[in-house]
């Protein structure tokens, strides 16, 4: 890894979770600004590095829950992203979602004070807003309640953006926060509940699918507002960056036009659908299989998701795309690079084993 010396005119932009959608997005949009880029990521791994090789100067393997990793991966760095984090539906705390999420966050606020980065620009989310009734406006707040999030995953991002605030607030740190909300389109290289609803919509995997709705936003969208927040942001500020409320009715039709394929017909009604929640997510972990649906995931599709993007609008002209296009994108981005990179890593491990 580079000492940073090459970067000494402060051109190094360092993008902490590179690995994730929004991650390699940002390090496309960065790179189209003709930023230098060094993507951190927690592992190698071959599908990712073979992406962010086109965005990245550099491409550095750090654990954000490893102080001693941080010094040298935020050397010579003039922005740090920090989108490195777990994301989960789950309703119990996890130690590691703690680990990562807000120690992780707390050892990134740390290294970049040590290391004299100008801004540190962190990734939050509009799940740490107070959901008091499903109509009002929901806008920017000065502080978040962990106390009041629902959800492990909101109580720890609750937990880190207060972080950020005190540290831009008591410690000289100059830091904004950007939340999107629900993130859509190409660049996932690992599968959400998301995203695997839109996969298995595509190839016709999906027989039934919910009610309710919420607020999405392409991960093109996100990206930019996010390289736009470390020029334009205002010290200790937070940033909502939502898009458009869209049903999942809507989002099942539209993956469905954008393979050519039938979407299903079969709509469960989101309170029956809540009602057998506790026992698949008690059978889930039970298991130790991935979570698809839990008292938390029904809950936020049927929240209010009236999220107000007016702030970010009125700083950087942020608009958000139609949604059809982030979601065609993620479909075409599933079948012509997604599985295909998959299928040539599996073939690549298949024969340095047989060389064995």
């Amino acid at each position: 890894m580079s000492d940073g010396s090459v970067y000494r005119d402060g051109s190094l932009y360092v993008v902490a979770g590179a690995a994730g959608r929004t991650g390699l997005a940002l390090c496309a949009e960065l790179k189209s600004r003709g930023c230098a880029v060094r993507a951190l990521v927690h592992r190698q791994n071959d599908v990712a590095l073979s992406f962010l090789r086109q965005y990245a100067e550099e491409v550095v393997v750090a654990d954000i829950r490893k102080p001693e990793e941080l010094a040298g991966a935020f050397s010579g760095a003039a922005y740090v992203y920090h989108l490195a984090g777990i994301v989960s539906i789950a309703s119990a705390m996890d130690p590691d979602l703690y680990a990562v999420n807000v120690t992780g966050t707390e050892n990134v606020i740390n290294a970049c004070l040590n290391c004299g980065v100008k801004r540190l620009v962190y990734t939050g989310t509009v799940h740490t807003l107070p959901f008091h009734d499903k109509t009002s406006t929901l806008k920017e707040i000065p502080r978040f309640d962990p106390d009041a999030a629902h959800g492990a995953y909101a109580v720890t991002k609750a937990q880190a953006s207060n972080l950020v605030l005190d540290a831009a607030r008591d410690r000289g740190l100059d830091a904004v926060i950007g939340m999107p909300s629900g993130i859509v389109g190409g660049f996932e290289l690992k599968r959400s509940n998301f995203g695997q609803m839109v996969a298995d919509v595509a190839e016709r995997r999906l027989p039934v699918y919910l009610n309710g709705r919420y607020d999405f936003v392409d991960v093109r969208d996100v990206a930019k507002a996010l390289a736009d927040l470390a020029e334009k942001g205002v010290k200790g500020e937070s940033y909502i960056l939502s898009g458009h409320v869209v049903s999942v009715k809507d989002i099942v039709a539209m993956a469905a036009r954008a393979a050519g394929v039938p979407p299903p017909k079969i709509c469960l009604p989101l309170p029956l659908v809540a009602f057998f929640s506790y026992f698949a997510e008690w059978r889930a972990v039970l298991m130790k299989r991935t979570l698809m649906f839990t008292p938390y995931a029904i809950k936020v599709l049927g929240d209010n998701c009236n999220f107000s993007h007016e702030k970010i609008s009125a700083l950087t002209g942020y608009s958000p795309r139609p949604i059809a296009e982030a979601i065609a994108e993620q479909v075409d981005f599933y079948f012509n690079v997604y599985k295909p990179q998959c299928m040539q890593t599996a073939k690549n491990f298949l024969k340095s084993g047989a060389s064995l």
